[in-house]
């Protein structure tokens, strides 16, 4: 079970490390640029007064930028499993936060940081990507101080009907025909084939209160496109 978990982690960090090249203007386009009010909405959410966050699946740093930008004193650590990835977020860090930033190459699912050691954690279209999302979770908990806030957008399971509504039709045929053109269908396919099989946002609030969640919540986005999670430690 371990070697094939080890190998879904490691196609899942080659995938994403093929594209990172192309992974911001790809986002951008096909999101019509909805993902930065997604990522400006849900940082709404993290406290002023936050010291240190982590960024799980960081990728190229954006939604790390945008914590940044919200939480004046906050150091960030970003976490992600393609070097290609954390190398483009080192080179988009502005000289002037380059001391609040840190980059560290690692699993969501073993988190190299100590327990409690954070005010939030961040997750932006990660968790669905998790091969173990229980642990995952365990592993937000366990880093988070009591009180602190998990800030997550996804693509969760929307309903079936969904599928079949222009938006539904757009995500399911058409992202990854473009991103097919700019570059790499696969991923992009894997975007929708993920959302189909990805649990709802209700069953994973459910699962962040078992896991030691003293609240959890959610709020779809762009009419069910994408979904904000909040847990509170």
């Amino acid at each position: 079970m371990e070697r094939l978990l080890r190998r879904q982690r490691d196609a899942i960090a080659q995938m994403f490390s093929a594209i990172a090249p192309r992974y911001d203007l790809l986002n951008h386009l096909l999101s019509f640029g909805m993902d930065l009010r997604w990522r400006q909405f849900a940082v709404q959410w993290l406290p002023l007064s936050a010291k240190v966050i982590v960024d799980i699946g960081t990728g190229t740093g954006d939604f790390a930028f945008a914590a940044l930008r919200r939480c004046p004193d906050a150091k960030i650590i970003g976490v992600d499993l393609s070097p290609a990835m954390l190398q483009l977020a080192r080179r988009k860090t502005p000289p002037s936060w380059r001391s609040r930033c840190a980059w560290l190459l690692g699993d969501a699912l073993r988190l190299p940081l100590p327990d409690g050691c954070a005010d939030a954690v961040l997750a932006a279209f990660v968790i669905r990507n998790f091969s173990d999302l229980e642990q995952g979770l365990k592993e937000m908990a366990r880093v988070l101080k009591a009180g602190g806030v998990a800030v997550l957008l996804e693509f969760c399971q929307p309903p079936e009907e969904w599928w079949h509504t222009p938006i539904g039709l757009f995500v399911r045929y058409i992202v990854p025909k473009i991103g097919g053109w700019l570059g790499d269908s696969v991923a992009y396919a894997y975007l929708a084939a993920s959302m189909r099989t990805f649990l709802p946002a209700d069953a994973i609030t459910q699962k962040m209160q078992q896991i030691g969640f003293r609240r959890a919540g959610w709020i779809p986005l762009a009419f069910g496109v994408a979904t904000f999670l909040l847990g509170v430690r």
